[in-house]
């Protein structure tokens, strides 16, 4: 799972492996969410199917003993686990979003420089840089176009770049080349100007613009009030505003084209006020997949009593598939949008417990 993880964030970030290997802190977390519930459904395949299969399970049923003695412990352990899982998902979501972010944005002349030699352009969320071609640090014939706050246009003979980290920004030295802002053409006096290019807009570190995916869940209940408040305020905005164009008669700032940019500001606050309440169901129900699943492998380990690890957690592993996940996605999306209540998320692991508290029921009782 981490080197799945580090190739895709080398390709997404097209960084090389200097910078790759800075990231693994970060991603370990990632891939212990992902790896854990499937380490909790193969651990208990492997020690009760051996128990059953080497009949340690039938030498206690003679002794007048219950399976629930060796059961409930597993379960308790799989309960503990899931407790841990739920703060790993918390840590995997914010604090290694964020960490890998300041990896990448330290690294932002690297990475800039190693795509530019390789394909000649590169395009970011606030620039794009064109070259003729790159000599050691200095760019042939760059140029640069600004797309955050005013759209700047710059070119010039030769450039180079190089990066501020206390101001987040990357510094263009440019050589006899010109400056093309909001229509007004000038050219550069002197040999060499030097021009910052932000790396983030202002409002990027606001928790208010912040997805709700990357917030701790001690973050959750103030940023789902601050959102409640957006929302009555644009919501009372737009009804004193229909209120005063109706009174004016403006049919026209009535129709449909003139409250599209308020209405798909309201949608947009309500999609984020929905993200913001399943988010906590989210982390939770992620973690609790370790005890859905310890819940469904300990029965089905206990009636197949074979040795076979590989045969009982795929026998586990395949229904899961088809059972956990489809429902867990349907849930997901469909609070995403409100189409479902948040709680909808559980759906996976609720179908995963009624299944293996039904399997371990009849085990029990024999």
């Amino acid at each position: 799972m981490l080197l799945v993880g580090l190739a895709q964030k080398a390709r997404e970030y097209g960084i090389g492996p200097d910078i790759v290997v800075q990231l693994i802190p970060f991603l370990v977390p990632e891939a212990l969410m992902f790896a854990i519930p499937a380490t909790s459904l193969f651990s208990v395949c492997v020690v009760f199917g051996r128990m059953a299969s080497d009949n340690e399970v039938t030498a206690l049923e003679s002794l007048g003993l219950s399976k629930s003695m060796v059961v409930v412990p597993a379960l308790v352990m799989a309960f503990g686990l899931s407790l841990f899982a739920v703060w790993l998902n918390d840590v995997a979501y914010a604090w290694s979003h964020f960490g890998i972010e300041r990896v990448v944005l330290s690294s932002t002349d690297k990475i800039v420089y190693s795509v530019l030699q390789q394909e000649g352009s590169f395009k970011g969320d606030q620039f794009s840089i064109e070259v003729d071609g790159v000599r050691g640090r200095t760019l042939i014939k760059p140029v640069v176009t600004v797309t955050s706050g005013d759209n700047i246009r710059m070119s010039a003979a030769r450039g180079s770049l190089m990066l501020d980290l206390e101001k987040q920004s990357l510094l263009f030295r440019m050589d006899q080349g010109s400056i093309d802002s909001n229509s007004k053409f000038r050219l550069v006096d002197g040999d060499q100007t030097d021009i910052e290019i932000p790396l983030h807009s202002p409002d990027d570190h606001s928790r208010s613009k912040l997805s709700p995916s990357h917030l701790y869940l001690s973050q959750i209940s103030s940023a789902t009030k601050e959102q409640e408040e957006h929302l009555a305020k644009l919501e009372s905005e737009l009804v004193l505003d229909a209120t005063a164009k109706l009174f004016a008669g403006d049919l026209v700032g009535l129709s449909h084209d003139g409250w599209a940019e308020q209405n798909q500001e309201l949608e947009d606050a309500r999609y984020r006020y929905n993200r913001l309440k399943v988010v906590p169901h989210r982390r939770w129900a992620n973690g609790f997949s370790c005890l859905a699943f310890a819940i469904i492998g300990v029965p089905v380990a206990l009636r197949l009593k074979t040795g076979n690890y590989a045969t009982t957690f795929g026998a586990c592993f395949v229904p899961i598939l088809l059972l956990y996940y489809p429902l867990f996605m349907v849930g997901l999306s469909g609070a995403k949008m409100s189409t479902l209540p948040a709680w909808a998320v559980w759906m996976g692991n609720v179908a995963c417990m009624l299944v293996g508290f039904a399997l371990l029921r009849i085990e029990l009782k024999k």
